[in-house]
């Protein structure tokens, strides 16, 4: 081992170039001063939490700032994310301000190469002019995997640097994380990080949750083009950023099928690509009887809009996707987890969730959250959807207890 020893986060064609790029780093970082050992004696420390992530990411961080504000009530509470993550912090009272960095290395933009370098530097050297006017007391860097923003650190003023080295540039922090043995939540991962700030929290009872302005019934159905309809809608959200983690559209055409069987609740079909289009219509034609229980809903809803509209409705089926996690915080959601992550990425929910999944090291493991159900399957087939339909039912003798 050459240096010092880290524990990458990388297959070794990308941890041996790291192993020396570090070597230089950490010379660097040896000139320079050393952290503070005590906890700031304001109650108003300021404090950047940084993400080159996505919207999941950036939802999931937002769960920490209640615990940040529980510590320090006056936190001023500044984040560094790429511009797309955007609708999850918006109307967050507990964000200051939030600077753009758009990391080459995570930018989903439709761009070229060279202009997702382009635009990497200028928004570089715009948030360092912006984050030149305050001295942070903390920053937190919750990225574990690639594309850490570290680099930054030195344009910085900052008495305590926290993160994460198992991408890099890890001597440029005072309080270096690596990662844990066997699997581990993703929010773990982050309440790791809270720790040398003084706040101790746990993944069993957090508070999820997600800014938005309320909307009425009426408000949301106008959206859909649709009059309201007497039933809650059950939500269909059947797409997923990666292709290899969908479920095919003759899948969900039977399911949808054996729903409207099941009950008397419209379908909503939320999403953005020609796949939820063509499922609808699939559905459409294999049920004309039940015409008008069908919601095309492609491209017609917001972030905001789609937590208002999960509120409002009696369940949601998803993939692993940013909808999962919205659904799961206003109704019932099932989440059919394909070629995923596991345990590392499922939803913190806030209504009874059950995530079915084939991530092997994940078999035996779960969320130690009340209504929290995961289950292993090897295969997405028939009995899969048998268990889907068993818990819907289940949910439904519950929604009717809780009535009488």
């Amino acid at each position: 081992m050459i240096g010092k020893a880290r524990k990458y986060c990388a297959p070794r064609s990308i941890a041996y170039p790291l192993q020396l790029l570090d070597i230089v780093v950490d010379a660097y970082a040896s000139k320079s001063a050393r952290r503070q050992d005590s906890l700031p004696v304001t109650d108003e420390p300021a404090i950047l939490l940084m993400t080159s992530g996505h919207l999941g990411d950036a939802l999931i961080l937002s769960y920490t700032f209640p615990l940040i504000r529980q510590q320090y009530p006056n936190a001023q509470i500044d984040v560094l994310a790429g511009s797309w993550c955007d609708p999850i912090w918006q109307d967050n009272p507990y964000i200051r301000r939030v600077i753009h960095l758009n990391h080459v290395g995570t930018s989903r933009r439709s761009l070229s190469k060279l202009q997702k370098w382009q635009d990497f530097w200028q928004t570089t050297k715009a948030a360092v002019k912006t984050l030149s006017d305050t001295v942070y007391d903390y920053s937190v860097d919750i990225r574990f995997s690639d594309s850490p923003m570290h680099f930054i650190l030195p344009y910085l003023k900052v008495r305590r640097k926290i993160g994460y080295g198992t991408r890099g540039f890890g001597g440029l922090l005072d309080d270096e994380f690596f990662m844990p043995d066997g699997e581990v939540h993703n929010f773990d991962l982050i309440l790791r990080l809270l720790k040398p700030m003084g706040i101790e929290a746990s993944l069993k009872t957090v508070e999820p949750y997600f800014v938005h302005p309320p909307q009425s019934t009426e408000q949301l159905w106008a959206k859909l083009n649709s009059p309201v309809l007497a039933n809650k809608p059950i939500l269909i959200c059947p797409e997923s950023g990666d292709p290899i983690r969908m479920l095919s559209v003759d899948y969900w055409c039977r399911f949808a099928s054996q729903l409207l069987q099941e009950s008397p609740n419209p379908l909503v079909f939320s999403g953005q690509k020609a796949f939820t289009a063509e499922l609808y219509e699939r559905v459409r034609d294999a049920n004309p009887v039940a015409a008008d229980r069908l919601i095309p809903a492609v491209n017609k809803l917001t972030l905001q809009d789609m937590a208002s509209l999960s509120e409002q409705a009696y369940a949601a089926f998803t993939l692993d996707s940013l909808p999962m996690h919205l659904c799961c915080l206003g109704c019932p959601t099932l989440s059919f987890q394909k070629s995923g992550v596991g345990i590392q990425f499922f939803p913190i929910a806030s209504k009874p969730t059950l995530v079915i999944h084939n991530h092997e090291l994940s078999r035996s493991l779960t969320l130690d959250r009340s209504g929290f159900e995961s289950e292993y399957v090897t295969v997405f087939d028939e009995s899969v959807l048998n268990r889907a339909l068993v818990w819907f039912r289940a949910i439904g003798e519950q929604s009717r207890a809780s009535t009488r």
